[in-house]
């Protein structure tokens, strides 16, 4: 009976996928405290009273964050499947700000909702979490402190080494600017010291890459740079053996960065990690290859550690937008979901 309520889950929440986001209804705005302030939150609750499980949605690096009409869909789909959702807006990642601290944000939002008996009766959580936010997710739960608050994670698009990431985006053009330019914005000072200006247009060509190139923030900074400063920009963002040149530089770095780079790479954690996880990737995934979620599933699969990987031609990188005539010719893809859901208070 598990494993078929759990399909039927499974189609609801894919089928929902479909529809049009509409506005937050049965939803509660909250804070959850962290250790340096408290975050704003939506909870979806869904209309049947029967409590299936709790589910922490965290949202990939967008500005809108918790708000952003893709995270608002799949939360509504998980709610239409009968779950609750907590969906919080963490600001530093909506700020395109990539530190450790992030992946305390996402431990302290877990301990904090498992503790509320109106938010998981049960005490424990899921993970929903794609991009860059599923391997911090991954990460915090290899903390065994916080692994006991998780039933399951479910990420879409996450990575296993971001060495390799950020090797992949710098040196081949074609990939995806918007992903390449919050890299370079937070990685590039590693290798020019502090040249606020540049850093500045960086993080405006990636704010005007999300609003399909309509934001005036870049044109207008672009402006109060100098010569100098713009030739700079347009190298770094058009030109991969310049970057690569500046990547070498940054990987050559120890201190800091190099306990950065370690500390965000899923594989530096994955010894510790034993929960139940589902990798959802993109085949064709043009930010992080599904090389890396199945890098990631073969790492788990050797310590036995219940896992599931599905690389689908369905969808793009971090998304779920499969539509219905899809899950017909894919069963595959309502499997692979129907392990999430069959594993969330299991």
């Amino acid at each position: 009976m598990k494993k078929l309520s759990s399909i039927i889950d499974s189609i609801i929440f894919l089928l929902h996928l479909q529809t049009k986001e509409s506005d937050l209804e049965n939803t509660e705005a909250i804070l959850i405290p962290i250790k340096n302030g408290k975050l704003k939150a939506d909870v979806y609750y869904p209309t049947k009273k029967i409590y299936k499980g709790t589910i922490l949605s965290i949202n990939g690096l967008a500005p809108k964050g918790n708000r952003d009409p893709r995270i608002i869909k799949v939360n509504q789909s998980l709610q239409k499947a009968g779950y609750v959702v907590v969906c919080p807006f963490y600001e530093e990642i909506c700020k395109y700000k990539i530190s450790l601290n992030n992946i305390q944000d996402i431990k302290d939002s877990i301990s904090y909702v498992a503790a509320q008996k109106k938010l998981s009766p049960t005490h424990k959580v899921s993970i929903l979490s794609p991009s860059f936010s599923g391997a911090l997710s991954l990460i915090a739960a290899s903390d065994e402190k916080v692994a006991k608050f998780i039933s399951t994670i479910c990420t879409i698009g996450a990575y296993g080494n971001v060495e390799t990431i950020l090797e992949n985006l710098f040196s081949i053009q074609e990939l995806d600017e918007y992903g390449r330019m919050i890299l370079l914005y937070n990685f590039l000072p590693l290798s020019i010291g502090n040249k606020p200006k540049i850093i500045k247009a960086l993080y405006y060509s990636a704010l005007d890459n999300y609003y399909k190139y309509f934001d005036p923030r870049l044109d207008n900074h672009l402006a109060s740079m100098s010569q100098k400063e713009k030739d700079f920009f347009f190298q770094i963002k058009n030109d991969p053996d310049f970057r690569m040149k500046h990547w070498k530089d940054i990987v050559k770095k120890g201190g800091e960065s190099r306990v950065l780079l370690t500390e965000l790479s899923v594989l530096t954690h994955i010894s510790k990690i034993n929960l139940p996880v589902l990798l959802v990737h993109g085949k064709k995934d043009d930010v992080v290859p599904s090389e890396e979620s199945i890098l990631v599933h073969q790492h788990l699969q050797k310590r036995n550690v219940k896992s599931k990987l599905c690389v689908t031609n369905l969808i793009s990188h971090g998304d779920t937008g499969i539509d219905a005539k899809s899950l017909i010719q894919v069963p595959k893809v309502i499997n692979s979901f129907a392990f999430f859901f069959e594993h969330i208070n299991s």
